[in-house]
């Protein structure tokens, strides 16, 4: 495990809290929608439960590699 400064939690959890919140949506909006559709958005809810368990690799603390 890493040791992350306090400013690098708070991003993760931001990170994590949209991601979780976005993927509620879409599996919401899946489970309720009664048109044929309705799978991808359950799939696309899933996948952004799912990525908010990782952790991002890019722009955390002093480094940034994206030129």
């Amino acid at each position: 495990m890493q040791n992350d400064t306090r400013d690098t939690k708070i991003i993760l959890w931001v990170n994590r809290a949209i991601r979780w919140g976005l993927g509620i949506t879409f599996l919401s909006i899946g489970i309720l929608n009664k048109e044929e559709g309705r799978w991808f958005a359950i799939v696309f809810g899933i996948a952004f439960i799912i990525t908010g368990f990782f952790r991002p690799r890019r722009c955390l603390e002093e480094s940034c590699p994206i030129d």
